[in-house]
């Protein structure tokens, strides 16, 4: 059995002898006339373990390769332009980009399941950011029913207590006391006491 690695080559980076001259210090050959490096294994498990050996070596060397055991990779390949334009634009989404470049070099499956992952993970947090949206519209919207409550029910000659307001308003007491506060800095409201009795009334 074959581990094959074929080399896609740009021009930024490591010269093809540099290449070829760290892929035979790791068992690869050169298939003549080809990109392809192809090194003896024993096995599918020990194939895939000298790639990754392999893959180490070839990190920072500015170049894009494609894995395979048993069979030489697929002649054509993934173009070089489309490759790199997708990847800049799923790292403008938030994805890690460098390890998901890694992972595509030399294991198309383990890329597929990681970018995946993290595009569930995007997702997740999309669909938490517009749950807590919900969440403060709602909770707004409540207090704004809640003012407009409390506003009316001051009117009345005698106004309302603050236990009166808590139960008309629905909102909580801590809630309810920077509301009354608010409305009071605002000229909305006075409080009044009446003996033991201290009532919020409208201006």
């Amino acid at each position: 059995m074959k581990a094959f690695i074929k080399v896609i080559h740009f021009s930024d980076g490591k010269s093809p002898k540099e290449v070829e001259e760290v892929l035979e210090s790791h068992g690869f050959t050169r298939v003549k006339g080809t990109s392809i490096f192809e090194a003896e294994t024993t096995d599918e498990a020990a194939g895939f373990a000298q790639i990754e050996k392999a893959h180490h070596a070839l990190k920072g060397m500015g170049l894009m390769y494609q894995a395979n055991v048993g069979k030489p990779p697929e002649s054509g390949g993934v173009s070089a332009h489309g490759y790199k334009e997708k990847l800049a634009k799923w790292r403008d989404i938030g994805l890690d980009v460098d390890e998901l470049a890694d992972l595509l070099q030399y294991d198309a499956e383990r890329f597929k399941l990681r970018g995946m992952e993290m595009f569930r993970g995007q997702l997740d947090r999309v669909v938490a950011e517009r749950e807590r949206e919900i969440r403060e519209t709602e909770a707004k919207e409540r207090i704004e029913r809640a003012r407009e409550k409390i506003l009316s029910a001051v009117r009345e000659d005698e106004g309302k207590t603050f236990q009166q307001l808590s139960k008309l308003s629905g909102v909580d007491e801590d809630i309810l006391t920077q509301m009354l506060d608010e409305m009071t800095k605002k000229g909305q409201i006075v409080a009044r006491q009446s003996g033991r009795r201290v009532a919020f009334v409208g201006v």
